[in-house]
């Protein structure tokens, strides 16, 4: 039996994945080094990839067309509530630099590749979120909605777009297509990260 796609992803993302946990800002969250400032200048990266990724996706109609509701799967709201609620005000927000290199999100399955991305780190956010809060200022709500996520239903939100992955790489085009942008999406993510 072929493998599936669920597995395929997690095969050939290992390393990107692994090399974004490698980045200067993961190591000092993890090792309780990072300042109140740095963590502002994290989230800011962030909204600069998140932003214009996601604006790309809603006007393409993609998530619409795939049942991903972007009021619920978005995370530039929760960045922005961070960066506002840590002291930036609207007009500092709009003039945070947005990437330009984003990943090819213009069919379903490459959508679904870049989204696997973004959704997976909702659970290394769970840790994340336990992490700062012993050193940072921050609270669900308070600074840390973005790692925060789903909060109580980060397993069942996963658990819906895992389903998602599988039903858009039913064929081994469309699964190929899948794994593509998420490797092209690790790898643009962390190339904006550590610009």
């Amino acid at each position: 039996m072929t493998t599936n796609v669920l597995e395929q992803l997690r095969q050939d993302t290992a390393d990107a994945h692994q090399q974004i946990e490698n980045n200067a800002y993961a190591r000092s969250m993890m090792d309780k080094s990072m300042t109140l400032p740095g963590y502002v200048s994290y989230l800011k990266l962030f909204y600069g990839f998140l932003k214009p990724l996601e604006q790309q996706a809603v006007q393409s109609g993609l998530p619409e067309q795939l049942g991903f509701d972007m009021t619920i799967r978005g995370k530039a709201a929760l960045l922005e509530q961070d960066l506002l609620h840590l002291g930036l005000t609207r007009e500092q927000l709009q003039q945070l630099p947005l990437c330009t290199q984003l990943p090819d999100i213009s069919t379903p399955a490459r959508m679904i590749g870049c989204f696997y991305v973004i959704e997976g780190s909702t659970l290394g956010g769970q840790i994340i979120t336990k992490q700062l809060m012993k050193f940072l200022p921050v609270e669900p709500g308070a600074g840390i909605s973005y790692f925060n996520g789903y909060g109580q239903d980060t397993r069942e939100q996963w658990m819906g777009f895992r389903q998602m992955v599988l039903e858009a790489g039913a064929s081994e085009q469309d699964s190929q297509e899948i794994v593509h942008s998420a490797r092209e999406t690790f790898g643009l993510l962390d190339q904006w990260l550590s610009a």
